[in-house]
């Protein structure tokens, strides 16, 4: 099973091509997780004009929440785990980041990123979509 970071998730809802290898990821049936921290991710880049969307960021959000995605909620647990990382050797300083790789880290999945720094680390497993 799958956790998809922000960036996988806008990928995915705009429709772009996968790689071979996680094509999976597009099928309707196949279960999905996203941590709630990706909704705040999206609302920000919206207001610093670094992702521009042809509707309101909300409405966004509740189109690209497809019926086989699952919200998971930061836990108490994720939270602390989030901040053990970096000395782990995860080299990303990027809070939300190191949230959703604890997320995935807590609940077993794998991460479906691109994040070169999440890929090199190799703590947790990764899909490159």
């Amino acid at each position: 099973m799958h956790l998809i970071d922000t960036n996988a998730w806008k990928w995915l809802a705009s429709g772009k091509p996968l790689k071979p290898v996680a094509r999976v990821l597009s099928r309707p049936d196949h279960p999905l997780f996203l941590l709630d921290i990706s909704f705040w991710e999206i609302c920000k880049a919206v207001e610093h004009g670094t992702l521009v969307f042809t509707v309101p960021p909300l409405e966004w959000i509740r189109q690209a929440l497809t019926t086989n995605i699952t919200v998971l909620t930061i836990t108490p647990e994720i939270a602390a785990r989030s901040c053990q990382l970096a000395c782990a050797g995860l080299a990303t300083t990027d809070p939300a980041d190191q949230l959703i790789v604890a997320a995935a880290l807590e609940n077993q999945l794998t991460l479906a990123t691109r994040d070169r720094e999440i890929r090199k680390w190799g703590g947790v497993p990764v899909l490159e979509y």
